[in-house]
């Protein structure tokens, strides 16, 4: 019976010892095969941040090219810098000479005028000029954009621009829709006068194709504002509640612009004016009269026509320069 006993332990033994040799085989194939899963996932990762990296080194050794290529103002007078992002399929260069093109329409206007240089940042959460500037007193232009879409881009880049020209400030303003709105005409003026550049001369002899989608980008726009048969005045004093609590209200912004459009398209002058519009005391923000009245009393005799005829659409008489009450 012990010697029983003694072959069933023995047997019992062996036969655990070769269970936990092939559970432990078993164990080791699992570990080493999962151990292989992740040793792969994590090739393919470093592959991915190698290859994210080698791109962010090529784009800042083309941004800090593009860079001291044009240490000196432009035509224009502007400095425009586009820096290293994800911007999909758009080159730097190609994004340069979009904003380049998007701001000529406007800043060829501009008389005596100086800017420090821009710089073009990617946004995820919409374009902004930001109030605070950059460490050499760059203004910051972030866009929302990318993969060539070069109409999108001018579009955003002559808004951002214009709240530039408008010298734009961080104060309390109830009439901010009113910078929004010249803004908004701002974008729209400059992408048919854009096309009009492209037709001719683009930047590139390939581009001249894409002329008219710019003014499509424009006219589209255009065209479902002009549906509307409200007049101006009328327009204002209906929304005048919603302008003052929310000066970025597109729909709002979209309509006005669409009717002062060609205002700046007969009078292209008048964009010196906008240079003029935020240099103010900031309680001539209290009603929209005194705003634009402050404007009126700033710009050049030259332009006070033109801040008259803008003042008219919106059935408002401007004080004048004498009037106490601008004090």
């Amino acid at each position: 019976m012990r010697n029983q006993l003694m072959r069933f332990s023995t047997r019992y033994l062996l036969t655990l010892f070769f269970l936990s040799m092939l559970f432990w085989q078993h164990a080791d194939t699992t570990l080493i095969a999962q151990d292989n899963a992740l040793l792969e996932k994590r090739l393919a990762e470093l592959e991915a941040e190698n290859k994210a990296l080698r791109k962010k080194i090529n784009d800042i050794q083309k941004a800090a090219a593009l860079k001291s290529s044009n240490s000196k103002p432009n035509a224009d007078g502007l400095r425009i810098i586009v820096l290293p992002d994800d911007w999909g399929e758009a080159g730097l260069l190609d994004m340069k000479k979009v904003a380049d093109s998007a701001a000529h329409p406007i800043a060829s206007l501009l008389e005596n005028s100086s800017f420090s240089p821009i710089m073009i940042q990617r946004s995820k959460t919409g374009p902004i000029t930001l109030y605070q500037r950059g460490a050499g007193n760059e203004y910051i232009v972030r866009l929302d954009t990318g993969d060539r879409a070069w109409a999108q881009m001018a579009f955003q880049f002559a808004h951002e621009f214009c709240h530039i020209i408008c010298n734009y400030r961080d104060v309390d303003n109830s009439q901010l829709w009113f910078e929004e709105t010249i803004c908004e005409v701002a974008s729209l003026y400059s992408l048919r006068r854009m096309s009009e550049n492209w037709e001719t001369n683009p930047p590139y002899s390939n581009w001249k194709s894409y002329a008219a989608a710019l003014s499509d980008y424009a006219n589209d726009r255009i065209s479902i504002q002009q549906e509307k048969k409200q007049s101006l005045a009328e327009f204002y004093r209906d929304h005048e509640a919603a302008l003052e609590t929310s000066g970025t209200n597109r729909e709002l912004n979209n309509f006005i612009a669409v009717k002062l459009l060609k205002h700046f398209e007969d009078t292209p002058a008048g964009w010196q004016a906008v240079r003029y519009l935020n240099l103010g005391e900031p309680n001539e923000n209290k009603s929209f009269k005194t705003y634009l009245s402050g404007w009126y009393r700033r710009v050049p005799e030259k332009h006070r026509n033109f801040v008259t005829t803008i003042a008219r659409e919106f059935e408002l008489d401007l004080l004048k320069p004498s009037d106490s009450r601008l004090e």
